[in-house]
């Protein structure tokens, strides 16, 4: 193993496209909301929408319990389970 090789061990790429399963629980940023005043969160090119979160939620960290995940639209639906902080901008 050169030394170029150990460098870069255990690195990977990450994709502007994650894939998540139902029951995963994730932390995201609250970045929005739909035209029917459900919260969003854009994590890349994919989208998550939030139901039950409260309505000061945009630009919020939130932990959320992911309920669907559609893999080939990069899109799913999730469950506000709690909020972690507030916006670092």
């Amino acid at each position: 193993m050169s030394v170029f090789d150990k460098f870069l061990a255990g690195w990977s790429f990450r994709g502007s496209t994650p894939d998540y399963a139902a029951g995963d629980a994730i932390e995201v940023m609250v970045t929005g909301e739909s035209d029917g005043g459900v919260h969003v969160a854009r994590i890349g090119d994919s989208t998550l929408r939030i139901e039950g979160a409260p309505g000061d939620a945009v630009d919020t960290r939130v932990v959320v319990d992911v309920e669907s995940w559609d893999e080939s639209s990069h899109t799913g639906r999730a469950t506000y389970r709690k909020t972690v902080g507030g916006s670092a901008f």
